[in-house]
C-alpha cells in the first residue's frame, strides 16, 4: 500500500484484508483480547463533586442472571463513561455556579436589611425630634 500511486482508486477489501493480517498478527503473540471482562472499569479521578458519575455501581448480584447483566453493564459503562463523567462534571459545575450566586444575593440581601433597619431607626429619631418639637 505504501508504494501505490497515489491517483489510483483505493481497494477497499484490500485495505481490509491488509487490517486484518495486521490485527491477526498482533492477537497471536497477545495484543488483542476478545474477553474484556478481566479488566476493571476505568475510574474517574476522585473530586469533592456532589454530582459524580459511579461506574462502580455497575453490578447486579442477580443469582442466574448476574454475571451477564454485570458483563453488559460493564460494557455499555466503558463506551459512556467520559460521556456520563462529563455529564457529572457539567451538572456540579451548574449547582456551584448556583450556589456562589446564591451566596452573593444572600449577601446583598442582608446587607439592604441592614441599611433598611439603619434608615428605621434613623426614622425613628426624627420622628422623635418631630415629638419633642410639637410638644413645645
Amino acid at each position: 500500500m505504501a508504494g501505490e500511486d497515489p491517483k489510483q482508486p483505493i481497494d477497499g477489501e484490500q485495505v481490509i484484508a491488509e487490517l486484518q493480517k495486521r490485527v491477526d498478527a498482533q492477537r497471536a503473540v497477545g495484543a488483542y483480547v476478545d474477553d474484556l471482562s478481566g479488566f476493571e472499569l476505568e475510574v474517574p479521578r476522585e473530586s469533592d463533586a456532589r454530582v459524580r458519575f459511579r461506574p462502580e455501581l455497575g453490578f447486579s448480584s442477580k443469582r442466574v442472571v448476574g454475571r451477564p447483566i454485570t458483563l453488559t453493564k460493564r460494557l455499555l459503562l466503558r463506551l459512556q463513561l467520559y460521556v456520563f463523567d462529563d455529564l457529572a462534571r457539567q451538572a456540579d459545575e451548574a449547582i456551584q455556579a448556583v450556589e456562589r450566586r446564591l451566596e452573593v444575593e444572600i449577601a446583598t440581601r442582608e446587607r439592604l436589611e441592614g441599611e433598611v433597619r439603619a434608615l428605621e431607626a434613623r426614622i425613628g429619631e426624627l420622628e422623635d425630634v418631630r415629638d419633642q418639637r410639637r410638644a413645645r
